[in-house]
């Protein structure tokens, strides 16, 4: 008499290789951003441990680090999004030259305008991302200069 046997089920997890540079630099950027946001985590946990809060409730200066993290990852979160649609825009770019190279009958127009409006929403986002770390870079002064004041 045979034995039914299961079949045997393999898992593999398996990435697919980032085909483009900038794939590549984002996926850099955003491995940086996780390691910045745990760096800042840890800083805040140093101070009070999660659920042991209340021996910080009367100190001022934490409740000061608390909103300059709070602010810094609502910067980052912001940074990421730009920096996620400039590589949209910039791989539905390159997709469109690839597949306007292949000269399939009748989309090459349609891959051409597609290609304008990637390249000028390219170049919008890149304008707002330079302005928004301006931006950023201000905040960080000003809360630099309260801190001052308030020492001095």
């Amino acid at each position: 008499m045979l034995q039914d046997q299961a079949p045997e089920v393999v898992w593999q997890l398996h990435f697919h290789p980032a085909t483009s540079l900038s794939s590549r630099l984002y996926a850099l950027f955003l491995l940086v951003v996780c390691v910045i946001t745990i760096i800042k985590l840890v800083r805040i946990w140093r101070h009070a441990w999660p659920f042991r809060l209340s021996r910080q409730a009367k100190n001022p200066a934490y409740l000061g680090l608390l909103q300059a993290t709070s602010s810094s990852v609502t910067q980052w979160t912001l940074c990421t999004f730009l920096a996620w649609g400039i590589l949209m825009t910039i791989s539905l770019s390159d997709d469109c030259v690839r597949l306007s190279n292949q000269r399939v009958i009748g989309t090459w127009i349609i891959l051409d305008i597609i290609q304008d409006y990637a390249g000028i929403l390219t170049a919008t986002l890149s304008i707002v991302l330079f302005l928004f770390l301006i931006r950023w870079h201000l905040l960080k002064r000003i809360e630099r200069l309260d801190k001052y004041q308030t020492e001095g």
